[in-house]
């Protein structure tokens, strides 16, 4: 496992890290059966880095979001009384494997996942008492990239809402749904472990073959 504690996320040094990398954004890919994450990552591979190339959309949440995080992320820890700290990037010993955590503990056993949601999805979240949907998977890559997790809090944090926070704590027993509503999936966050890992070797596999053919 590789911690770097010493990048901050945006620099330039943090695109480089997440440069041909499976991150949370992209970990639903480990579970679909299209090829858009193959060639997403094979397009990175067969380039060099390039700074000025990296996608760096920031919406207006997102930029929201950077500003308010050490005040959530102090705001959780006394909520659930761990001790969050900064951390730029965590790489598997899977090298496609890697996420940009919003905190994680000294002893790596505890990490978090930080959310400032528009105010109608904030309130949903919390009426449902659940964990949005489309943040399951960012939140399963977690325990996918880090080997020694093994609590997980993830927050929709919203200061000037009715209710300010939602938190749900996750273990690799808990279960969710990683399927739709309508459809559900549920599985026990090991098993999705599991599942992620071995198409990520399977993917790091193929990308090697096609990388290789490519230069003949």
């Amino acid at each position: 496992m590789e911690y770097h504690f010493n990048i901050e996320q945006g620099t330039a040094e943090w695109f480089e890290l997440k440069h041909g990398v499976i991150g949370g954004t992209r970990a639903k890919g480990l579970f679909t059966k299209t090829d858009t994450l193959f060639y997403e990552l094979l397009a990175e591979l067969t380039e060099p880095f390039d700074e000025d190339n990296e996608e760096s959309y920031t919406s207006e949440a997102m930029e929201r979001g950077t500003e308010l995080e050490p005040q959530a992320r102090l705001e959780l820890s006394k909520y659930v009384g761990v001790n969050f700290m900064e951390c730029g990037f965590i790489q598997n010993p899977i090298k496609l494997l890697g996420i940009s955590p919003d905190g994680i503990t000294a002893d790596f056993k505890s990490q978090c996942e930080i959310k400032w949601p528009e105010a109608k999805k904030h309130l949903r979240t919390c009426v449902s008492n659940k964990i949005p949907l489309d943040n399951i998977h960012q939140c399963l890559h977690a325990f996918t990239v880090n080997d020694n997790l093994e609590n997980f809090y993830f927050m929709s944090w919203r200061p000037e809402s009715i209710k300010t926070m939602f938190v749900e704590h996750l273990t690799r027993q808990s279960e969710v749904n990683i399927g739709t509503e309508a459809k559900p999936v549920l599985k026990i966050i090991s098993d999705c472990v599991e599942i992620a890992k071995t198409e990520a070797k399977r993917l790091e596999k193929d990308l090697a073959e096609t990388i290789n053919n490519l230069k003949f």
